[in-house]
């Protein structure tokens, strides 16, 4: 029988180690000194619906089932305020991600699966004169698209954190299907930190408030109109001008729960699946 070499053994105990040490290294933000995070009261789910129907049954090559998850991210409510526009979140954001730590350097990495959103309607129409949002031709709404850059990550301070850039899609009878704020090429980044006073367990989630004011809006990309879409939403919009506040809602499930089938191909062992708390502070293990 050929025996396995000392560095092959040690795989798995390093590995472990590492998912302790992004544990250690996100734990900060949940017990900083005067943010203790709320639990809700026992049996308590999320207000939001999950749906884990976008996680893909694949890994990365010479991954380990067992210390990879499918995580659902659900932006369940809030605002954005692009220049003088303001917008409430009136349908849920829904992001699905992988994380994992990378089979080549053993880092932790988050791959971004998909991002599916609603249209939402702008109450004061295209024109931002309160009560013509029903008329004919005036009617607005706006859809939120994703561009790339996704990360969730812990800061310096030990807050929770993201990075995301988007395109806003308008929607109009007069401007066409081809109307964007933000494009591929100058999208709207966002780096959203958490708020640690906001931060609460849910039986199958942790919810928190994500929030940016730091960043710039373009111009909009909107032939003929653009000059009416700038007007209306006084674009572009320099940093300061601008914000994003969004009730976030995370939810994770280890590859092993997900895909049975795949725990026949885990290198590392574990008798009971992994805790939520652990799975969100392996995603979050990162610094930037």
């Amino acid at each position: 029988m050929k025996l396995s070499s000392p560095r092959a053994r040690l795989r798995p105990l390093l590995r472990s180690a590492r998912l302790l040490s992004a544990v250690a290294l996100a734990v900060p933000a949940l017990v900083a000194v005067g943010a203790a995070p709320a639990a809700a009261a026992p049996g308590e789910n999320a207000p939001v619906e999950f749906d884990f129907g976008d996680c893909p049954d694949q890994l990365p090559v010479g991954a380990d089932p067992a210390n990879w998850q499918c995580a659902v991210i659900v932006l369940g409510g809030g605002t954005m305020k692009l220049g003088s526009m303001t917008q409430q979140i009136t349908e849920p954001i829904t992001i699905t991600m992988q994380g994992g730590f990378d089979p080549a350097t053993s880092e932790p990495i988050n791959i971004f699966v998909s991002m599916r959103s609603k249209a939402m309607t702008v109450p004061d129409g295209a024109l931002g004169i309160p009560g013509t949002g029903s008329l004919p031709l005036l009617g607005l709404s706006v859809k939120t698209k994703y561009v790339g850059n996704f990360r969730l990550y812990t800061t310096e301070q030990g807050q929770y954190a993201s990075t995301m850039d988007m395109r806003i899609k308008l929607k109009n009878d007069l401007l066409g299907d081809n109307c964007y704020i933000g494009s591929k090429k100058a999208p709207v980044s966002l780096n959203l930190v958490g708020d640690d006073n906001s931060v609460e367990w849910f039986d199958n989630a942790i919810a928190m408030k994500m929030n940016d004011t730091a960043f710039s809006v373009p111009a909009s990309s909107c032939g003929l109109l653009g000059w009416l879409v700038d007007f209306r939403a006084g674009l572009p919009s320099a940093s300061g001008n601008n914000a994003a506040n969004f009730q976030m809602y995370l939810t994770s499930k280890s590859y092993t729960e997900l895909f049975p089938a795949m725990r026949t191909q885990a290198r590392t062992a574990g008798s009971t699946a992994p805790k939520l708390t652990d799975l969100v502070a392996s995603l979050f293990g990162s610094r930037k």
